[in-house]
């Protein structure tokens, strides 16, 4: 099989189990499109122009999913004193940030249970391989996470 599909598997696996957990947990709605804009947000991306080509996705698609996280609680508009009123800077609510939280707590013990499967020398140098491949292709960077469109 080859390795870019079984990566692909792997982040389909932990991403229905984080979301199925997150709903169990009180945020039903929440998708990965809305993780990675909530990421973006508290990354200091604060408006759907700066938040698009993070998500790779356009201006309107950024805005309406800001607008569902706003609708939903996990946003709100940030208060701008003698600014551009056209620009309209978002931040994590305290249910954003909650929702964040408890996704990293998820994340880990999704990692964790990962690494009792395949041990965590294993898990570890999996880890550092990945890291390594990724900053090798971008620049010694490691690049936004962002939806596999």
């Amino acid at each position: 099989m080859p390795f870019v599909r079984l990566l692909s598997m792997a982040v389909s696996a932990a991403l229905e189990e984080l979301h199925r957990e997150l709903a169990e947990q009180g945020h039903p709605h929440l998708r990965p499109a809305h993780g990675y804009a909530l990421n973006a947000i508290l990354n200091g991306y604060s408006t759907a122009s700066t938040i698009a080509p993070r998500l790779g996705m356009t201006k309107q698609g950024a805005a309406k999913l800001l607008q569902n996280l706003l609708d939903d609680g996990y946003v709100s508009f940030e208060e701008v004193e003698g600014g551009d009123g056209r620009r309209k800077p978002f931040m994590l609510t305290d249910l954003g940030r909650e929702a964040i939280n408890l996704s990293v707590a998820i994340q880990q013990r999704i990692e964790d249970d990962w690494s009792e499967v395949v041990g965590p020398r294993r898990m570890a140098t999996t880890r550092k391989s990945l890291q390594s491949a990724v900053q090798a292709v971008s620049n010694g960077e490691l690049p936004a996470v962002r939806p596999a469109w």
